[in-house]
């Protein structure tokens, strides 16, 4: 009976580990600019929300009070994403900086395929804001599309790489941006990460833009990522930068 009863006590033991083990944890899609592959578990709900610093060469200097992102997961390979931007900004000629939310934009990413070897997983995000909700000043005149593809390897157990590259259409000119990314990282300890990034805007009208970002993340339990990160313009050097922090929770 005692052994019996033994049994049963460890294998009540080694079930609530293993079910512990299938709990889902917090994807995150913050920091940085470079987008990762995974998306939002089945039927969970995530919320990408930050604050951010930006310092332009011109002087003028923008403050993201709320960037914020919801993100559902409708399927297994894919996610419906809904955002916006809350901004205090000041370009050095009115005498008080003007407060906006940015354009409503809405979204679905995919996970194409899970990688092995030197194969990637492979990601497809498409973006569209809209030219109807947010402040006037910071509407675009049409619908602004956006779209992207995204390659992410696994680099042993604990490191990652990860790049992407797509379009960027501003509502006002037919002709897009280029985005280019690549990000490298990894996990410090088993809730410590950190990781460094090149992004770039190129178009053929406009100055292009080269930013460097890095930054750390600290899963804090299952529901709660906390971020903190830097950019800089390393050919604006001490003109051009931001600084930023942010939280990512599951909230279901």
């Amino acid at each position: 009976m005692k052994k019996l009863s033994l049994l049963i006590g460890l294998t009540l033991v080694f079930g609530i580990c293993h079910a512990q083990d299938e709990l889902p944890t917090v994807v995150p899609d913050r920091p940085g600019f470079t987008y990762w592959a995974a998306v939002v578990q089945h039927h969970k709900i995530t919320w990408d929300n930050g604050f951010a610093f930006e310092s332009m060469p011109d002087g003028e200097r923008t403050v993201t009070l709320n960037s914020t992102i919801l993100r559902y997961g409708l399927f297994e390979n894919m996610e419906l994403r809904l955002g916006s931007d809350f901004l205090l900004s000041y370009d050095g000629l009115e005498p008080r900086p003007t407060f906006g939310v940015g354009p409503l934009t809405a979204g679905v990413k995919f996970k194409l395929n899970e990688g092995h070897g030197i194969i990637p997983t492979v990601g497809f995000l498409a973006e569209l804001k809209s030219p109807h909700v947010g402040t006037k000043e910071q509407l675009p005149s049409h619908l602004a599309p956006a779209m992207y593809a995204i390659f992410e390897h696994a680099i042993g157990e604990r490191f990652w790489l990860c790049y992407n590259a797509g379009l960027e259409w501003d509502g006002e000119t037919a002709a897009p941006k280029t985005f280019l990314a690549i990000g490298f990282g990894g996990n410090i300890t088993e809730s410590l990460g950190a990781f460094i990034e090149t992004y770039h805007y190129l178009h053929r009208e406009e100055k292009s833009q080269h930013m460097t970002e890095f930054g750390l993340t600290w899963l804090v339990s299952r529901r709660v990522q906390l971020d903190i990160e830097a950019d800089m313009d390393f050919r604006n050097f001490g003109k051009h930068y931001g600084i930023g922090a942010g939280v990512s929770w599951m909230i279901n």
